[in-house]
């Protein structure tokens, strides 16, 4: 799964990189450790026009009769996206890329020992050490992603998003099962392609192989809350592996 990233980026660095023709958002703060209904940064088209957005991350189907169910759909995997009512006109038509300088896992350490040696309580037995997984050159990451417009009760819309996740990349699922879809630039046009509507095509480059220029280190336990954000989460406190 994806339940924290880093989105620090500058928007127009952003849209250099991604090629925008026309940015639709005011500037994001920063953020290093990005939560589930926070605003984020999305690439969309619309009229063969690459435009950058900002989008509530959490989404919220265009049938839905209230917002209450958008924390819980940060995610759609890869493996059931196409056949979900809550994704599969969203996986047809509106899809976008989310930017992330680098995003968080948590292992599960058997025993209760971390990476860095740390005992678990009597009471957990287990204990869940996070890791920042990032760019080994430190280009942002385009994460697969779905958009959704609902409108709310006093008539404004509401633009959230998902991120598609899919089995973590071997080199990965040591740390967790599961990752974002990370999308090679060459996969960024056809995945916005607003024209191309057949399932089966987006799926295809769901199901292509993950980055291996990805690298990892342990960070501190602040991670876990999420009125933490400062730019020192990302930061190495222990174990680092950028080969196994």
């Amino acid at each position: 799964m994806c339940g924290r990233f880093v989105a620090a980026s500058d928007a127009d660095d952003l849209a250099r990189l991604f090629d925008v023709d026309d940015r639709q958002t005011d500037e994001l703060a920063a953020s290093y450790n990005v939560a589930p209904t926070m605003p984020v940064y999305a690439i969309a088209e619309h009229a063969t026009r690459r435009h950058l957005v900002s989008f509530r991350w959490g989404l919220i189907p265009n049938w839905s009769d209230d917002p209450k169910g958008a924390a819980r759909m940060i995610n759609a995997r890869a493996e059931t996206v196409a056949d979900k009512p809550a994704y599969r006109t969203a996986l047809q038509r509106r899809r976008c890329l989310i930017p992330a300088d680098g995003f968080y896992e948590w292992r599960v350490d058997a025993g209760g020992r971390s990476a860095a040696g740390g005992p678990a309580s009597r009471t957990n037995p287990s204990r869940r050490t996070p890791f920042f997984i990032h760019r080994d050159n430190g280009t942002p990451l385009a994460f697969a992603g779905l958009w959704e417009a609902w409108r709310q009760p006093d008539g404004h819309w509401l633009r959230t998003c998902t991120i598609v996740t899919t089995k973590a990349a071997p080199r990965l699922q040591h740390l967790h099962e599961r990752m974002p879809v990370v999308l090679p630039p060459g996969a960024w046009d056809r995945w916005l392609d607003r024209d191309e509507r057949r399932p089966a095509a987006a799926l295809a480059l769901l199901a292509e192989p993950a980055s291996d220029d990805l690298v990892w280190h342990e960070v501190g336990p602040d991670v876990n809350n999420v009125r933490n954000d400062r730019p020192d989460l990302v930061g190495a406190v222990g174990h680092s592996d950028t080969s196994t």
